[in-house]
């Protein structure tokens, strides 16, 4: 992993129209920089803005707010060829290899489809390079005659991947690509993805629900509460000394597969409920959850705070959390 920034995020916010005068915001002031050569990952419950932030950066949606600086360029700027350019360089594979698959083409076409687009080679070096990619990601050249139906998940998630890389990008974002699959198809396609990343000198950014998974995949994590970043650290980090009450929440949630330390494990429980997108509270959004909102009140919303090794916690009690965690009663 270089230490080159990729991306740098500022302020990013999207919102939607959800009708009247309400709206909808998905991502919510977040600052984020992804360095060259990482796989960030990126966890958080359901309906947190994860995907949203990811389709997003890929200009899938355009930003209500803030910028996206890709390279130093605002994304926000580009016209024409560097418009044209910047969509071949940040890719995207997505959640339901079902779904984002176009059941009226063959496997073969699907995946030359990118290069026609970006003008990549003629017809015969199309064929060649698609011929290449299937058999980098486990499949055969026999497979590009065949349609979609005709695959099984996973065969149709490896044909998603190389759709994703015919273009040559240098940014994927990995859009729960396994969630939609069996367990053991998972770890072939994680499996698969940590390779070309090596391989191919990629940046990954991975968004899943598996937080077990997250860990095995990932060189960062962040941790999303209704479209902001409430923590982020390097993935080992992040697991053995989360901080943010919500993080401890998820992590003491991941089952342990043997039943005895299953049983003994402390579980941090979060009460109550996730407010609404369109109707966020003032301050800190996950002071209703927070056993340690009562505490401390304070205005505002928590910024993330940087408490060394470049761990980032985002809320107003973090003193007093470590200072907890230092006489065990936390």
């Amino acid at each position: 992993m270089s230490d080159e920034i990729l991306f740098e995020i500022d302020g990013l916010t999207k919102s939607f129209d959800v009708g009247g005068k309400k709206k909808l915001t998905a991502v919510d002031g977040i600052s984020l920089k992804i360095r060259k050569g990482e796989i960030l990952g990126l966890v958080g419950e359901s309906g947190c803005g994860k995907s949203t932030l990811g389709r997003t950066i890929t200009r899938v949606y355009e930003p209500t707010a803030g910028k996206i600086l890709y390279k130093g360029k605002d994304i926000a700027k580009l016209r024409g060829k560097d418009a044209k350019q910047y969509a071949s360089e940040v890719q995207m594979i997505f959640q339901d290899p079902y779904a984002s698959l176009d059941p009226r083409m063959t496997i073969g076409d699907i995946i030359k489809e990118g290069m026609k687009i970006h003008k990549i080679g003629n017809d015969a070096e199309r064929t060649d390079r698609m011929y290449e990619l299937l058999e980098l990601v486990g499949l055969s050249k026999e497979h590009a005659l065949r349609f979609p139906y005709e695959f099984s998940g996973g065969q149709r998630q490896r044909v998603g991947i190389a759709r994703a890389l015919a273009v040559n990008p240098e940014f994927i974002v990995c859009d729960e690509p396994v969630s939609a699959l069996d367990v053991s198809i998972q770890a072939q396609i994680i499996n698969l993805l940590k390779s070309l990343q090596q391989k191919l000198g990629l940046t990954l950014l991975f968004i899943a629900h598996d937080l077990s998974v997250v860990r095995y995949v990932s060189d960062r994590v962040g941790v999303m509460y209704l479209g902001s970043l409430v923590e982020i650290a390097n993935a080992e980090e992040l697991y053995l000394n989360p901080i943010h009450p919500y993080t401890r929440g998820l992590l003491s949630a991941i089952p342990t597969p043997d039943p005895h330390v299953e049983q003994s494990k402390v579980r941090t429980l979060l009460e109550g409920d996730v407010p609404s997108p369109i109707d966020i509270p003032v301050g800190c959004k996950f002071a209703g959850r927070c056993p340690y909102a009562n505490k401390k009140k304070e205005d505002g919303v928590p910024g993330l705070t940087d408490i060394g090794s470049g761990h980032q916690v985002a809320c107003f009690c973090i003193k007093e959390i470590l200072g907890m965690m230092d006489v065990g009663n936390f």
